[in-house]
């Protein structure tokens, strides 16, 4: 005589359907800049960290600034230190200049363009992209960089960035690709705009197909109200498994960082 399977096991196997039939971004944890990090693995937002990813099956998130060449450089801080102790904004820089400061400083990537990596990575993983727009000049460039670069792509990606004004545009200009706002706390944007940006009150013109939003700023009624209107959430940065498990009694998927989740053990 056949026994009915266990509750327990049902509902295990109908959340795993429902993760399968989510897209990519969604379903799949996302390497913080790479995979890097442990005694001798590679630095992040690295060549190597994104490499690794790709041999481990496992999808990547990224930074992307705009030189002041027109090279999109993958490349985090809004400023880099010069071997003379001054900073230096990225925007203000050529690629060939980021590339010689990163070569004086022990343990630092040299910079690499989002080409580049896309080149490297061949569509054997999805791609998270970042768009780093720390400030009014050179948006617009950053921008038509950034649509062009992925309009050649033949893999995987999405796009995400903290400024609602660039989601816009990169949904209007990428249809198909998912584009995201970022949201958190906000430590480091300006007083003036940083009750604005927690509320995500732009979602309702930029209209992101997704939002990433950091898990130390939970609980937040706004994130709240928008889930409840259907925008799924990207929570960042789990550093452990436990973390991960947590995380996922908010969010719907995780970026991660210093370990490798079950998913791809």
């Amino acid at each position: 005589m056949r026994h009915a399977p266990a509750r327990g096991s049902v509902v295990t196997s109908v959340l795993e359907a429902i993760v399968r039939d989510l897209p990519w971004h969604l379903s799949r944890p996302i390497a913080h800049r790479g995979l890097h990090g442990g005694p001798d693995g590679p630095p992040e937002n690295s060549m190597a960290a994104f490499r690794r990813a790709a041999a481990h099956g496992v999808p990547f998130e990224l930074d992307v600034q705009l030189t002041r060449d027109g090279a999109l450089a993958v490349v985090h801080d809004a400023a880099v230190r010069l071997p003379s102790g001054r900073a230096r904004a990225v925007t203000s820089l050529t690629l060939g200049d980021l590339r010689a400061v990163a070569s004086s400083v022990p343990g630092t990537a040299v910079p690499v363009t989002l080409p580049e990596v896309f080149a490297a990575v061949a569509g054997r993983v999805p791609v998270m992209v970042d768009v780093r727009r720390w400030g009014v000049a050179g948006a617009a460039g950053l921008e038509r960089a950034v649509t062009a670069a992925v309009r050649r792509y033949d893999g995987p990606v999405a796009v995400q960035s903290f400024d609602p004004r660039t989601v816009y545009r990169l949904r209007r200009a990428l249809p198909g690709v998912p584009v995201g706002q970022i949201a958190g706390a906000l430590r480091s944007a300006p007083p003036v705009l940083r009750p604005v940006g927690r509320s995500m009150a732009t979602n309702a013109v930029s209209r992101p197909g997704f939002l990433s939003f950091e898990l130390d700023a939970l609980p937040s009624r706004a994130l709240r109200f928008w889930q409840r209107r259907g925008l799924p959430v990207i929570g960042w940065t789990v550093h452990s498994p436990e973390q991960e498990r947590a995380a996922r009694e908010s969010v719907t998927n995780v970026f991660f960082s210093g370990y490798l989740p079950s998913a791809y053990a």
